[in-house]
């Protein structure tokens, strides 16, 4: 059996999935996410962090998946998107989580 968070980033918006993998079959836990508030991106950042170092206490996973960052037309949205995907890594790393 094994967990896994699965992270989709954002800057004002990020969400998460965790399943367990129990007999090669995915098991669906539960599902949310972090909503930061509309101050500066520092701050942001740490919501983010803080949200899924509480997420990984709460369910104690495995594993963690994280989306990749994509260039779309807005370089500057893109930017933050890694930011925030960064400290989501972050707690994860320190979590001592595979990514």
């Amino acid at each position: 059996m094994s967990i896994i968070l699965g992270i989709d980033p954002g800057s004002r918006i990020t969400g998460y999935g965790v399943i367990r993998i129990v007999a090669g079959k995915a098991e669906y836990l539960v599902s949310g996410c972090i909503r930061t508030d509309l101050g500066e991106l520092p701050s942001r950042l740490k919501q983010v962090y803080d949200g899924v170092s509480e997420i990984i206490t709460q369910f104690k996973p495995d594993e963690f998946a994280i989306e990749r960052v994509f260039m779309a037309r807005n370089a500057d949205s893109a930017l933050k998107l890694g930011q925030a995907r960064g400290s989501a890594i972050v707690a994860a790393v320190n979590a001592l989580l595979p990514v």
